[in-house]
């Protein structure tokens, strides 16, 4: 995937690998790559309004879950599941897995 490496800290875009859908996010340590559902209720950190807070907290505007994106943990319920968190890298421009 294609980005701008000086992208702000916050930029939430959708991506689909292998039919999965994702959510990449720069936050304030890089970018990572989430599948795009809140592990509560389903909804999409892309359409649905995600954000981040705080340089590192994934925010469901749902039901309000917090998720840490350095390793995906919840913060705040309701949710209670982890995310998986990918670390991605820029290389020439071109996101891909560290």
């Amino acid at each position: 995937m294609e980005v701008d490496p000086a992208a702000p800290v916050g930029s939430i875009v959708g991506a689909s690998v292998d039919g999965v859908d994702y959510a990449v996010i720069r936050h304030a340590e890089g970018w990572v790559m989430v599948e795009d559902r809140c592990t509560h209720a389903r909804c999409s950190f892309v359409r649905d309004g995600g954000e981040v807070a705080d340089g590192h907290v994934l925010l469901c505007a749902c039901h309000g879950s917090e998720f840490d994106l350095r390793d995906g943990s919840v913060l705040e319920g309701p949710a209670t599941q982890a995310l998986t968190v990918i670390p991605l890298v820029v290389h020439e421009g071109r996101l891909g897995p560290s």
